[in-house]
């Protein structure tokens, strides 16, 4: 561009000369100068113009690959996030079904005594898909040895609840006397196995201080019904408060009865002027 712009201003200045020569008249300056002005101004346009608009087009070119760029890695980053939670459910195990669950004999037989019948039996648990020949087999050697006397009468219930079997279970050594002993067994039906007295106590959404401040109010109860007058005899008295100590308190074994209800069981020694049930079981 520059060099046509002083191809055209010599040309001029030639043909200026030439006319002068031929005139013998001088060229005023101005005339020389007025068209190199224009020119230039047009030229000054041209130059500012032409940079302005490449670099508008380079911004515009820079701008459009940045987004490009950050929607990749947005992309990028929305697939790894999508693959990592993918990754995370198939991690999640499928919670195993429970199997169906009995509770049968596992022995029976009936006896009298004088006129009077009695049936004795003890139970065993069967859940489809697991083992419980541990509790059974403890079971068994439990109460199969009791149940064999004439004498004696063994007898049970259970429920069975969403994932686990309470199985109750009653001993009478005299048929047809007072003094029977109780004995509890919670087995899970997710493992078939015997449960903890703090796997049963959180099965049943219980809290380990809510459950002995029961047992409490339980045992203090059971002894105000069935020995009313435990402080005016010194062995009683002693039992009482035997009882109701934080030893016997712990060795409370929670349960649920037949009919649904939360209970708990416990074993203490006789009162000495008690007659009939030596063990306490009570709804909490």
């Amino acid at each position: 561009m520059n060099k046509k712009i002083l191809a055209i201003l010599m040309a001029s200045c030639t043909m200026l000369s030439l006319a002068a020569c031929n005139t013998g008249k001088a060229v005023p300056a101005s005339s020389v100068t007025s068209a190199p002005q224009e020119t230039t101004a047009m030229s000054s346009e041209s130059e500012t113009t032409v940079p302005e608009s490449e670099t508008t087009e380079s911004s515009e070119e820079t701008t459009e690959e940045t987004t490009a760029e950050e929607t990749t890695a947005e992309t990028t980053a929305t697939s790894e996030t999508t693959s990592e939670t993918t990754t995370e459910k198939k991690a999640t195990p499928t919670p195993k079904p429970i199997g169906k669950t009995t509770v049968t004999n596992a022995y029976s037989r009936s006896f009298k005594v004088g006129k009077q019948k009695f049936t004795t039996k003890y139970p065993k648990v069967t859940i489809k898909g697991v083992s419980t020949s541990a509790v059974n087999k403890e079971i068994a050697n439990k109460f199969g040895p009791i149940a064999k006397k004439n004498d004696s009468v063994v007898k049970y219930s259970y429920y069975v609840g969403k994932n686990y079997v309470s199985i109750f279970v009653t001993v009478n050594l005299d048929a047809g006397k007072d003094g029977n002993n109780y004995y509890v067994y919670n087995v899970s039906r997710i493992t078939g196995k015997k449960m903890t007295k703090a796997e049963m106590l959180k099965v049943l959404s219980i809290k380990d201080s809510s459950f002995k401040s029961k047992v409490t109010s339980g045992i203090k109860k059971w002894w105000t019904t069935n020995v009313p007058n435990y402080k005016k005899n010194k062995a009683d008295k002693d039992m009482y408060n035997k009882a109701v100590a934080s030893k016997s308190i712990n060795s409370a074994v929670p349960f649920v009865n037949s009919k649904g209800k939360k209970c708990f069981l416990l074993r203490q020694m006789k009162a000495p002027t008690q007659a009939g049930n030596n063990d306490i079981y009570a709804t909490i």
